[in-house]
């Protein structure tokens, strides 16, 4: 009875290669005459609408990969992109019942292609999920577990329910293969909840047959007086759903009963094998007649054998030993054919059924009639199975190779993603430096720009008046020579303020022709300053202490800083000549009290010197030889990295403001 039941599992796990043949002629005139009928269409979606229909109601063989394959290529012809994606989709189909591998992930591809160009996925997962199957039937487990879950996983991102529930159903049928019952069990259960009324009707019958399946064979595990009744319950339970869908289909589409056929049959042999089990030999009679019913030349040759085996079965059960027999001679020469492993199981228990019989001559002329088949039915399943052997090296070798590419892709684009990152961060980095220097740049120059226009007015302003500057004094030297010429008429005391008229006026011409060719001198590089190290805030104060012993000078100077001691790189004797031209003056007639300021901007290195009420910040310029000295000033300062500004409007009083860059080696803070 353990052999019957093994067989029958063994013949439900393998697809069966022999066929029971059709009437050739009538297949060929059948296709025929409708393609004739197809070709008189327009070439518009009429005719790949008929290409549908055909594809559709003939979903087994002879007719399925022929009508599937000319509604794909007229509808590439047609570019009709819809129509195209059900042509592949049924082609899918074929080569799922055909457990053929790389036919099926040839048409997977394409319909993965033609999904992302629709936008609608349910076809490719359903068909991506069949995969995972066909490879759980050629034993590569852990590949089709791997395939189901990414399914479901994609299924559950583009939010496909046809999708999900396929992907359950692949995961239960591939942890079923290698024994994993409960998680099958968990997996297909997960499958049915996910089921909604607008999930494919094929997708929820498979669900509930495999449901049936998972739990009969949880119930033939108990013993058969006292099984878990829940158990045995769930069984009839999902049957039934089953057997009330298949009904609803057919109902509703009478014509598609042929695609519908071996699934009947399914249902219906596992009624038998619930009722035999159960020891209900009415009932299991009962169905094993509507199954032999629903046998046609349509119906699949591994559903037909399984019901010779259950009614073989059934003979076993209830002693009708002649009739098991009889059927065993009957299947035997088909077995033969397709199942080498099978047939010696056959053999085997059909000298048992002799033993039991009492027929103890012919058991043993049976199992002699093994034992000589035996030696060639060796070499065939060896044969057979070194061949299996090889295809699954070799698909595994393409797997590999497949995945080794497949992974150096991912790697190199990483790559070169990350190469692209690392660039635009550079880039950007780059660009941001760029920009601030830019505006360091056009803040540079518009200072620039700024202080060459105000000396420009200065010099502007310097070639109207020059000549009127020199002339004045030059008129009062000559003027007051030639009075002091005629000195017979004068007194002393007149003799004495002309000539002192005559010095101040040929000394104020002589410094401002100075002043004039020095900045002249300047402008045109003949003069180099010559750099050295200085102490600027001791060689201010020398200047201050100097000039407050100048009886004539008219200013009065007070230096205020922090600082005792600082060093800076300069041309002493030129900024000497500075100090002196902002603290003393001796041709001016106003008194002037002057505030100087010297401080230290440290985050730029520089000294900031602010020199208030001196007679070189004068309003609108009056005193020429001042702006002059305020230019060749002006171009000291610039020359050492620094700034002059003229500001004779300032609220505490005419003033000049410049900054110096001091040396940070010689810092001194006190």
């Amino acid at each position: 009875m353990k052999k019957i039941i093994t067989l029958v599992s063994c013949l439900i796990s393998f697809s069966c290669l022999f066929s029971r043949g059709w009437k050739g002629d009538d297949t060929i005139a059948f296709r025929d005459s409708l393609m004739r009928k197809v070709e008189h269409l327009p070439a518009d979606t009429s005719r790949l609408s008929v290409l549908l229909d055909a594809a559709y109601l003939h979903q087994n063989p002879p007719y399925n990969v022929f009508f599937a394959k000319c509604l794909y290529e007229e509808a590439r012809k047609q570019r009709n992109i819809y129509y195209e994606n059900l042509g592949a989709y049924y082609l899918a189909v074929c080569y799922d019942k055909k457990h053929d591998l790389d036919s099926i992930t040839l048409w997977v591809d394409e319909l993965q292609e033609l999904a992302s160009k629709i936008g609608k996925y349910d076809y490719y997962l359903e068909q991506k999920a069949a995969i995972s199957r066909v490879l759980a039937s050629k034993k590569m487990n852990e590949k089709a577990a791997f395939v189901a879950k990414e399914v479901l996983k994609e299924a559950q991102e583009r939010k496909s329910n046809n999708g999900i529930v396929a992907a359950y159903n692949s995961l239960g049928c591939t942890y079923a293969a290698f024994n994993r019952s409960d998680e099958a069990l968990a997996a297909l259960l997960k499958g049915y909840r996910a089921c909604k009324k607008t999930t494919k009707l094929s997708l929820r019958i498979d669900i509930l047959s495999r449901l049936s399946s998972r739990y009969a064979d949880i119930v033939s595990g108990l013993p058969s007086k006292d099984p878990d009744r829940v158990k045995r319950d769930s069984v009839l339970f999902y049957l039934e759903k089953m057997e009330g869908l298949l009904k609803e289909v057919l109902s509703k589409e009478p014509k598609t009963v042929n695609n519908w056929r071996d699934v009947m049959v399914d249902c219906q042999t596992r009624y038998v094998r619930y009722y035999m089990h159960h020891k209900d030999y009415s009932k299991t009679a009962e169905f094993l007649e509507k199954a032999k019913n629903l046998l046609t030349p349509e119906v699949d040759s591994v559903y037909w054998l399984n019901i010779q085996l259950m009614e073989l079965q059934y003979y076993a059960r209830t002693q009708e030993y002649d009739k098991g027999i009889a059927l065993i001679d009957q299947v035997a020469p088909f077995v033969e054919r397709g199942h080498i492993d099978v047939f010696e199981t056959l053999i085997f228990y059909k000298s048992l059924i002799l033993r039991d019989k009492g027929d103890w001559n012919e058991g043993i002329h049976t199992l002699k009639f093994l034992l000589h088949k035996q030696d060639s039915l060796s070499i065939a399943t060896t044969t057979s199975q070194l061949e299996q052997v090889k295809e699954n090296y070799q698909i595994n070798e393409l797997l590999m190779e497949k995945q080794k590419i497949t992974n150096l892709n991912y790697l190199r684009a990483i790559m070169i993603l990350g190469v692209l990152l690392v660039l635009m961060l550079l880039f950007y980095l780059y660009t941001g430096y760029l920009s601030k220097r830019i505006a360091l740049a056009e803040k540079e120059a518009i200072k620039a720009a700024e202080l060459s226009h105000a000396d420009n007015l200065a010099k502007e302003r310097l070639k109207l008046e020059i000549s009127h500057d020199i002339r004045t004094p030059l008129n009062a030297v000559v003027g007051f020579a030639e009075i002091l010429a005629d000195a017979d008429n004068l007194d002393e005391e007149s003799k004495s303020a002309y000539n002192k008229i005559v010095q101040e006026n040929a000394t104020q011409l002589l410094d401002y022709v100075n002043n004039i060719l020095e900045l002249s001198r300047l402008e045109s590089g003949k003069i180099k300053y010559v750099e050295g190290s200085c102490d600027f805030i001791g060689l201010f104060r020398a200047v201050i202490e100097e000039a407050d012993k100048n009886g004539q000078n008219c200013v009065h100077a007070e230096l205020h800083t922090d600082l005792e001691k600082q060093m800076v790189r300069t041309d002493q004797a030129r900024l000497l000549s500075l100090f002196e031209s902002l603290a003393v003056s001796t041709v001016d007639t106003e008194f002037y009290h002057s505030d100087i300021t010297v401080k230290r901007v440290e985050e730029k290195s520089l000294l900031l010197v602010t020199v208030v009420n001196t007679p070189l910040a004068k309003e609108r310029f009056e005193n020429k030889t001042a702006m002059i000295r305020n230019e060749i000033n002006a171009h000291f300062i610039h020359y050492f990295g620094g700034y002059y500004k003229v500001d004779e409007q300032a609220k505490q009083g005419p003033s000049v403001t410049f900054t110096y860059p001091y040396d940070v080696a010689g810092l001194h803070i006190h």
